[in-house]
């Protein structure tokens, strides 16, 4: 199947990609015109990166495929970056340097030098402000990365897209790949992306935008390509689509119900922290009891997103006391340590660096924790714990090689269901959670769901920090919406709706 574009911009056809006996690509075949802005979706697993990896000249592609740019044919040249091909590849995370400045990390290796060898500052400057000006941006040159919001530095990773690809001046056509760019960007952000987005697009640049947020796609993107299995299913308008049309056309069938059924109200008390600050929370008390689903919610910077981190002891608390069971924590001394003692467990947002060890395999990254439960007089059983390993990941449907990959070969809905795994083995009491289904697609959110109310079926306390107003309203128990690092308002299950909360949040 072919997706078809009507002008000449990108045109990769019978892309195929074979890993030993697995062909994971099967004959892909997509085209994007200058200007248009398309969107390829499909579930963890479906082909997407691969798809990807091949135009970055990352995979080299099975014989028989060729991709053209303006009607080049650059197939022996993707190897060779954007200045060849004309493609330039936007990650989830951004490839810059936080300790350079915007204009090193546009620049570096490519200034302009005067006949003395000497770099020519001014003239560099005013070329970086050019073209953050084109993506929307006015900051100072001379701003080291590490101090812009995560906004800007979304926006800065596709200037530098952008000034790679310029230089392809051999080509007619560019294109832009967005692969997962907004996935920590708030709302405010995602907004401000794609206007730099639509902007390029006015002049002529092709865009392709990976992602798994479907309202993104319905919303920003004229035109949709579905993944399946390492085949392309679909290639369709998004006009008059819906999220469950995409959904059906990713799964091959009608979307399960989303979220499970379950809403127990609690059982006995489990958590009560009172008076806790830290971070950009101030005086916040949480009370829980066994089996709730307790939600966080808010604009950045709010502070909903430091509670799970607070209760971990991640997050160096300044005040505050927390009672875990018959525990009695003061939160300024609690450490993750001590914090994992008294039952509470946390999974971050931020999988790659704070989540899980992706160079570790996934075995050593789900028994980590309880390495000491599979230890007899001072042995370590790996028959013991290669069976744990192998019933989680039966019990969580992770799709992996081997118990024996590294984290880092799975696609990000499969890290995450491991990373819940490796804490579903403790038994937490409290189980503190970030965006719990970001970066996921479809297929593994309904899996981490119902994984989530298995546990508080089995009297774990879930505290959620999210800004997925629906995912909120259809898991807990309430919801508490924070505002300048205080709770403003609590709403209980029976008044939840996404509708409610981004009320809350946002009047």
């Amino acid at each position: 199947m072919t997706a078809t574009a009507t002008a000449t911009g990108l045109r990769a056809s019978d892309v195929s990609k074979t890993f030993g006996a697995t062909r994971v690509l099967k004959d892909v075949s997509v085209s994007i015109a200058p200007g248009e802005i398309v969107a390829m979706i499909g579930e963890n697993g479906s082909g997407k990166s691969t798809f990807i990896k091949v135009l970055s000249g990352f995979h080299e592609p099975d014989r028989g495929a060729t991709v053209e740019m303006g009607g080049v044919d650059i197939t022996g040249d993707l190897q060779d970056g954007p200045e060849r091909t004309g493609m330039g590849f936007i990650h989830q995370d951004l490839a810059l340097v936080p300790s350079m400045t915007i204009l090193e990390n546009l620049r570096i290796g490519r200034f302009e030098t005067g006949a003395l060898g000497r770099i020519r500052w001014r003239r560099e400057a005013d070329t970086v402000r050019d073209l953050l000006a084109r993506v929307g941006l006015d900051v100072d040159p001379s701003t080291a990365v590490g101090n812009l919001s995560v906004t800007d530095q979304a926006l800065v990773a596709i200037a530098r897209g952008l000034a790679e690809i310029e230089r392809a001046d051999h080509l007619d056509a560019r294109l832009l790949v967005l692969d997962e760019p907004t996935a920590y960007l708030p709302a405010s952000g995602v907004e401000r992306l794609f206007r730099a987005v639509a902007q390029l697009a006015s002049e002529g640049v092709g865009i392709l935008f990976v992602s798994h947020r479907l309202d993104e796609v319905l919303s920003y993107c004229s035109r949709v390509v579905v993944l399946r299995g390492g085949v392309l299913v679909a290639d369709e308008p998004t006009a008059g689509r819906t999220e469950r049309d995409l959904v059906t056309l990713m799964l091959g069938r009608a979307p399960e119900d989303l979220y499970p059924e379950y809403r127990l109200d609690g059982g006995a008390p489990v958590l009560h922290a009172s008076g806790l600050s830290g971070g950009l929370v101030e005086q916040v008390d949480v009370d829980g009891a066994a089996g709730e689903i307790i939600g966080f919610v808010g604009l950045p910077g709010s502070g909903y997103e430091d509670v799970p981190y607070l209760l971990a002891g991640t997050l160096p608390a300044t005040a505050g006391r927390v009672r875990v069971g018959d525990a009695e924590l003061d939160a300024t001394r609690l450490t993750p340590e001590r914090a994992i003692q008294a039952g509470v467990t946390l999974l971050p947002a931020d999988r790659k660096s704070a989540s899980g060890a992706q160079s570790l395999s996934v075995s050593d990254n789900i028994t980590i924790p309880t390495l000491s439960r599979f230890v007899r007089r001072g042995v370590l059983s790996h028959a013991r714990e290669r069976r744990t390993v192998d019933e989680q990941v039966s019990r969580f449907r992770i799709q992996l090689p081997s118990t024996d990959s590294a984290l880092e070969a799975l696609s990000g809905g499969n890290q995450q269901k491991a990373l819940l795994a490796k804490w579903v083995i403790s038994q937490p009491r409290v189980f503190a959670l970030h965006e719990p289904t970001q970066g996921v697609d479809v297929g593994a959110k309904r899996d981490v769901f119902r994984h989530l109310a298995e546990l508080a079926a089995g009297g774990t306390l879930l505290v959620i920090s999210s800004v997925e107003y629906e995912d909120l309203a259809n898991l807990c128990t309430r919801v508490h919406v924070m505002r300048r690092g205080r709770v403003i308002r609590t709403i209980e299950r029976h008044e939840l709706s996404a509708h409610e909360l981004a009320v809350a949040v946002h009047s």
